[in-house]
């Protein structure tokens, strides 16, 4: 294989994409993305936002589930990250709709705030994932609960409103989920719990609100190694950096979480197709700011506001041309696919 074969594959392990199908079709374009763009990993939805009334998307049942990602992995060459959002409350792919149980919101558990409760949560939560084939959760949201004019603090995603109080339960929750073999993606970086604005419909401007103490989560439970991932959001924090949003922002990537902070895990970010960056940015230009920023793994929902089949081959096409064209360096693709490695060999035992 050449190295530029080899630094498409590369590339193609820098996606988590998200596609259509309860089950697994062999024209459906995701075959083409894992065998031939080798993407890094599948992000599951219950619905299908893309339609004008929502409907089935990937899951149908618990038996369907397990089938479609075991058919899915058989297809990879390296083994995929299958990822969902399952916080509990009102996000929650796996639900009473498709035969899952329903669990409560984060936000009930830093209310009850019982060390036996959040375990026994957690605990649930990570072991039907285990069961289904899912290795991946964005999860727990490390936000602090701002009250009821934030868009998280609405949805009740907060498990409380100090840092203490985050802390206490979140090392629970990826404690029982590391147990289970399934990596957390904590979320959202730099602090999203003051947004008012919703960053899948505006760009969200934290600039006025924002506190330091909202680092505290990542700093405390980095500092304890039970961080491997990290989600960073869409939020404008003119502190760190004037112009750009922090999943595009090289001072609050690299300098702030990297340098300052020491982070030397996977840095994921929320899909770039939310209209806080492309109302913003070109997708070239946003592929371009996002991984010179220091972004590892592109999260392509594909699940907003259409539906494009050729999503990944676009992706990992511009990539390349990004790279030609010296925007890119391949130092840079490099780095990040040695840590997504890194993180399959940790929890999948990919050799």
């Amino acid at each position: 294989m050449d190295s530029f074969s080899q630094l498409e594959k590369m590339a193609g392990q820098m996606i988590i994409a998200g596609f259509r199908g309860v089950h697994l079709d062999p024209a459906n374009p995701i075959i083409s993305a894992v065998e031939k763009n080798h993407v890094g990993g599948i992000i599951l939805y219950d619905e299908d936002m893309t339609v004008n009334s929502p409907q089935q998307r990937n899951i149908e049942s618990p038996e369907q589930l397990k089938l479609l990602i075991k058919n899915l992995q058989s297809h990879a060459e390296i083994p995929l990250l299958i990822a969902i959002d399952q916080e509990g409350g009102s996000v929650a792919r796996l639900n009473s709709k498709s035969g899952f149980p329903d669990f409560e919101s984060w936000k009930e558990f830093g209310e009850v705030d019982d060390e036996q409760v959040t375990r026994s949560h957690a605990s649930s939560i990570a072991a039907l994932l285990n069961a289904s084939g899912i290795n991946v959760n964005f999860a727990p949201v490390f936000d602090l609960d701002k009250g009821k004019k934030s868009i998280i603090g609405i949805a009740d995603r907060c498990v409380g409103s100090t840092p203490e109080k985050v802390v206490y339960h979140s090392r629970i929750f990826i404690d029982e989920h590391n147990q289970k073999g399934i990596l957390c993606v904590p979320k959202h970086f730099p602090g999203q719990g003051s947004a008012v604005q919703d960053s899948h419909d505006e760009l969200t401007d934290v600039s006025s609100s924002w506190n330091e103490e909202e680092l505290l989560p990542y700093e405390i439970l980095h500092s304890e190694s039970r961080l491997d991932a990290i989600l960073v959001g869409h939020v404008l924090l003119k502190k760190f950096d004037e112009k750009f949003p922090a999943s595009l922002s090289n001072k609050i990537i690299t300098e702030l979480l990297r340098k300052k902070m020491g982070f030397d895990g996977l840095v994921i970010c929320d899909d770039p197709f939310m209209r806080a960056i492309s109302n913003q940015f070109s997708f070239e230009k946003t592929l371009e700011k996002m991984i010179n920023a220091g972004i590892d793994v592109i999260c392509l929902g594909n699940n907003l506001f259409s539906f494009d089949p050729d999503l990944v081959t676009r992706t990992v096409n511009e990539i390349m041309r990004l790279i030609t064209d010296g925007k890119i360096t391949e130092e840079r693709i490099i780095e990040s696919f040695y840590r997504i490695q890194a993180v399959k060999k940790k929890y999948f035992n990919n050799e």
